[in-house]
C-alpha cells in the first residue's frame, strides 16, 4: 500500500462500525425488474422505510423503501448506504411480495435490527450518502441504475430534508475496509481521496476482516 498515506491511517475502530452487510445486499444473484414496469412506481402509495436501528454510530445501514402494488403486493427496493465515504455501495429491489412475507424478510435486509422511519429520512439517507460519495469523486453503485432501484424513490428534492444527516466522520471522509475490498479498490479509493479532499483530510481503517469485527 502507498506509505504516504499512513498519516491517515487508523489501526483500530473508533466509532461502533458494523460491517457485517446483509447477505441480500452483498448476493451475486440480482434481481432485475423490467423497467418499463418501473416508469409509474413512484405514484405507487408507500408501505414503509426502515433502516438499521443504531444507524447512527454503525457508519453503514440498510435502507428499505417498500410500496404498494396495484395487486395489494409489496415491491420495495434495498439500499446499502455507506454514511462515512462511498455513499450507495449496492441496491436492488423485489416486487410481487405478500405483505406477510414482506414482514417477515425485513429483519434479514436489515440485520435482524430494522426500525421504521420516515420517508424524508430515508431520501436524504440515501440521497445525502450519494451526494456526499460524489463530491468526494465517488459514483452509487452501478447496481443502483442497472437494477432499477432509483425509479422506486421519489426524485431527490421530493422531500425535505429535516434530520440533518450527518456524512463522513468528524468532518471528514472515513474509509473502512471491507471484507469484499481487495488491494486494487482500497488503492483506488485512497488515490481518489488524496486528489479529491488531500493527504491528510480523510482517516482510513484497513485491516483483513478479523480486524474489523
Amino acid at each position: 500500500m502507498n506509505k504516504k498515506t499512513n498519516k491517515n491511517k487508523k489501526t483500530a475502530p473508533q466509532p461502533k462500525i458494523n460491517q457485517q452487510i446483509p447477505n441480500s445486499l452483498i448476493r451475486s444473484a440480482r434481481v432485475f425488474e423490467p423497467a418499463q414496469d418501473l416508469k409509474k412506481a413512484r405514484n405507487l402509495p408507500f408501505y414503509g422505510c426502515w433502516i438499521m436501528a443504531g444507524w447512527h454510530e454503525q457508519g453503514i445501514t440498510a435502507v428499505i423503501v417498500a410500496r404498494i402494488q396495484a395487486s395489494g403486493k409489496i415491491i420495495f427496493g434495498a439500499y446499502m448506504i455507506d454514511l462515512y465515504c462511498l455513499g450507495i455501495k449496492d441496491a436492488y429491489i423485489k416486487s410481487d411480495i405478500s405483505p406477510r412475507n414482506f414482514d417477515r424478510l425485513l429483519p434479514k435486509l436489515c440485520s435482524e435490527e430494522p426500525e421504521k422511519c420516515s420517508i424524508e429520512l430515508a431520501h436524504e439517507v440515501i440521497y445525502g450518502g450519494m451526494e456526499y460519495a460524489e463530491k468526494l469523486g465517488f459514483q452509487p453503485s452501478p447496481a443502483f441504475r442497472e437494477t432499477h432501484a432509483d425509479l422506486l424513490l421519489d426524485l431527490p428534492d421530493s422531500h425535505p430534508r429535516l434530520d440533518h444527516v450527518a456524512f463522513g466522520m468528524d468532518g471528514k471522509p472515513f474509509f473502512i475496509s471491507g471484507p469484499y475490498d481487495n488491494e486494487r479498490k482500497i488503492q483506488f479509493v485512497i488515490d481518489t481521496l488524496n486528489r479529491t479532499v488531500g493527504e491528510g483530510n480523510f482517516t482510513l481503517l484497513l485491516g483483513s476482516p478479523s480486524d474489523l469485527f
